[in-house]
This record gives structure tokens, C-alpha cells and sequence, in this order.
């Protein structure tokens, strides 16, 4: 099982003397089953001191991609897929099918992996443990 998140990159404002940084916006966060969770997700974000929690806010990429593997990690799932919103729009035109619709995260998404899921054993894993 894999985690998907789409996200969207705000850039810098300053409008009427208030300066917002750019930052980078979770929009969804989805997997097999369905959206997870925004008040684990918000709970989950506190591990990255400068990030919005309430509003799952990022200052940068860095931030943002260290918030998916924490999420991933609690979930003990093997990897999140990472897509900003205009690739996702992009990929969503030509896609006809479930399988096509899957296919955008690979295509142009960015895939962290968490190295401490669990993997299946196989057979001879069960035997040798």
C-alpha cells in the first residue's frame, strides 16, 4: 500500500504590508481506501517545527517531503507518492482509466520511499526469522 499527496506551491506575497512567504499547501492526501485523516495529519505535521499545522502549510519542499515520510512512518505504509497540483491537472487530461489515473503519481510525481515499513516476509523469510 502507498500514500498519495497532492500539493499545491503558493508563491510569496506581500499585499497591504502583510509578507507571506511562499510555502507549499497540502491539498490531498489520499490512499487506497480513501482521504486520510486531517486531524491525524495536523497532529502528524508538528514534527516539522515551522510548518501551519492547522492549515498543513510547508515553508519549503524539504519540509513538506520530511511531513509525508513522518506520515508514512506512522502508518508503517512502504511509500508516498508526491504531485504538485499543476502536474496532477496535467496527468488527469490523458488519463481514461483507473490504471492511467495511478499512472500520474508515477509519471510525474516524486516517490520517497520509507525504509523502515516492514516489508512482507516471503516464505523463506517466515523460516529463517
Amino acid at each position: 500500500m502507498s500514500l498519495n499527496l497532492v500539493y499545491h506551491f503558493q508563491t510569496s506575497q506581500n499585499q497591504d504590508g502583510d509578507f507571506k512567504p511562499a510555502s507549499y499547501h497540502v491539498v490531498y492526501f489520499f490512499n487506497e481506501q480513501g482521504f486520510l485523516d486531517r486531524s491525524m495529519l495536523q497532529e502528524l505535521s508538528k514534527a516539522v517545527p515551522s510548518a501551519d499545522h492547522a492549515a498543513l502549510t510547508f515553508l519549503n519542499l524539504d519540509d513538506l517531503k520530511e511531513f509525508a515520510l513522518r506520515v508514512c512512518e506512522e502508518l508503517n505504509v512502504s511509500d508516498v507518492q508526491l504531485i504538485s497540483v499543476q502536474d496532477y491537472n496535467i496527468g488527469l487530461d490523458s488519463t481514461k482509466d483507473l490504471a492511467s489515473f495511478q499512472g500520474i503519481f508515477q509519471k510525474y510525481g516524486e516517490k520517497i520511499i520509507n525504509e523502515t515499513a516492514q516489508k512482507k516476509k516471503g516464505l523463506f523469510g517466515k523460516l529463517f526469522s
